[in-house]
């Protein structure tokens, strides 16, 4: 078995563990962080090459199976967001920049990993796929506005830019996916799946360490906020993970396991990327903290999505 086929086989495990590489060696932290951008679009090649084209053409005639998921992740889901912000009243505990990160985090699009993670759980990974590619495209189009209107933050967002920026992204991942999978066949991507698996962590283990530079020094700066932050961060995608989970579950246990790992997993780091200035830098550090249930949450939820994902 060569290196990445191990660590396909025990990527949960290594992700996991993965998230506090950036925590323990801060430098190597500062010196990845410019790594970031390239380590989205190559996540989203492997994510690619995982799926069967037979499963993502089923999934793109079947929208009424989509359309609803992707309703739910831009439309309801920042509502929830905004409706727990003020009935838990965050912005005392935490400040005003951490009670616009949880607003914005639950408008954001699916993260561009969530179809790998959906695949080596066992999950659908076709409709993580459409999900994942549709709330980006229509993400320019809902977000600013209901950010907008739910908090009154103006993101300086061209939507055509924007739109044009993850057009591109999505588009040059899927002619490198498409590229490979000509030359290798897909026999052959079959085969060593475990190894794509392997390559997709590694990635994600570099992306890890690039996004926490600078938390280290917030961590020893001020323990208790960190900490907060932390237990914050994790209850906030559990909770949208139930909800997604139950309002789902008549589609049948696997569809709504997927909707859930969706719900839990997004991409709010496109949007603190497209407009920095609209940011406090304790959104920064929200989406730094981030990090941890979503490399965390795979490997102890792994029974239950693999029980209720059959």
């Amino acid at each position: 078995m060569t290196a990445l086929a191990w660590m396909g086989k025990h990527a949960t495990a290594l992700l996991a563990v993965g998230v506090f590489l950036g925590l323990a060696l801060p430098d190597l932290a500062t010196l990845a962080r410019p790594l970031l951008v390239p380590t989205i679009i190559v996540m989203l090649v492997f994510s690619l090459l995982r799926l069967q084209p037979s499963a993502v053409l089923a999934a793109a005639r079947s929208p009424g199976r989509v359309l609803p998921v992707v309703g739910f992740v831009l439309l309801v889901s920042p509502a929830i967001g905004q409706a727990g912000v003020a009935l838990l009243d965050l912005e005392s505990w935490f400040g005003a920049g951490v009670a616009v990160a949880v607003v914005v985090w639950t408008a954001s699009p699916p993260l561009v990993s969530v179809t790998a993670l959906a695949t080596i759980l066992g999950l659908d990974g076709a409709l993580s796929l459409m999900a994942m590619t549709l709330g980006g495209l229509l993400m320019p189009l809902t977000l600013p506005p209901l950010v907008l209107s739910l908090i009154g933050l103006d993101l300086h967002i061209g939507v055509g830019e924007l739109m044009l920026r993850l057009t591109a992204m999505l588009v040059l991942a899927g002619i490198a996916a498409a590229a490979i999978r000509m030359v290798a066949g897909a026999a052959r991507i079959q085969k060593h799946s475990a190894a794509i698996d392997g390559g997709f962590v590694l990635i994600m283990l570099v992306f890890a360490v690039a996004v926490m530079d600078g938390v280290t020094g917030a961590a020893l700066a001020n323990p208790a906020k960190v900490a907060g932050l932390l237990a914050l961060v994790f209850a906030v995608s559990l909770i949208l993970q139930l909800i997604g989970f139950v309002l789902f579950l008549p589609a049948g246990r696997r569809t709504a396991t997927t909707v859930a790992l969706i719900s839990g997993n997004r991409n709010m780091a496109i949007v603190l990327g497209a407009a920095p200035a609209a940011f406090h830098p304790d959104a920064f550090l929200y989406l730094a903290i981030l990090q941890f249930p979503i490399y965390l949450l795979p490997a102890l939820l792994r029974p239950v999505y693999r029980k209720f994902g059959k």
